[in-house]
């Protein structure tokens, strides 16, 4: 029998979720989704992916159900699953890629959504409500704390440590034993190589474009 689920969020990124859920069903037909929750008056009571937009009022209220969220930007990430999903009796799961390569070594916790073609290291500890997309390398002694979100392409050295709250932007690189402080922004492409403190916005921008008139 399939497992009841919603998403949160039915913006792009609740939609990859949606796939990713998708795919692990062509492997293991355990979810069932039973549909999004927005607060978009636009997109509430559609059919999206041949499923229901429900409102966040009327949203499916049981036990049974499981509930993930797919926002990629950490607080609003936290809001929703602090005042929406966490005050019900929803059940949480962790949803990752079948064909990951999770070592036996992996710590997790719950609620945490792991994309496709991520590679994770030795003694990796991924706490809760994490993101990671597709393509990031999750270096070896990680510590990665709630509400993290690491976008496509991400690079991690071994020995890093990531408070919660922080969000990594697709292709940064954090250099090893680099420690990120809570609610931090790396920017596209940077690379952090100091330990920054909390609410800190490291951007490696803009970039230079180099003509070659020859």
């Amino acid at each position: 029998m399939k497992k009841k689920i919603i998403i949160f969020s039915a913006g792009s990124a609740g939609r990859e979720v949606f796939q990713l859920i998708s795919i692990i069903n062509k492997l293991n037909k355990k979810w069932e989704v039973v549909g999004y929750v927005d607060s978009d008056p636009k997109k509430v009571g559609k059919t999206i992916d041949g499923v229901k937009v429900f409102s966040v009022e009327n949203k499916p209220k049981h036990k049974e159900i499981f509930a993930t969220c797919g926002i990629m930007n950490p607080q609003i990430r936290k809001k929703i699953y602090e005042k929406e999903i966490l005050n019900f009796p929803y059940k949480i799961i962790n949803l990752i890629h079948p064909l990951n390569e999770n070592p036996n070594c992996l710590k997790i916790g719950k609620g945490n959504i792991i994309f496709g073609n991520v590679h994770i290291s030795y003694e990796v500890n991924l706490k809760n409500f994490l993101l990671v997309s597709n393509f990031s390398d999750l270096g070896h002694n990680l510590v990665a704390d709630n509400y993290v979100t690491i976008l496509p392409s991400v690079i991690i050295g071994g020995n890093c440590k990531i408070k919660s709250g922080s969000l990594i932007a697709s292709g940064a690189i954090i250099n090893q034993g680099t420690s990120i402080g809570k609610n931090c922004k790396i920017g596209m492409g940077t690379l952090v190589t100091k330990n920054l403190k909390d609410n800190i916005s490291a951007i490696d921008y803009p970039r230079k474009a180099v003509v070659n008139n020859n």
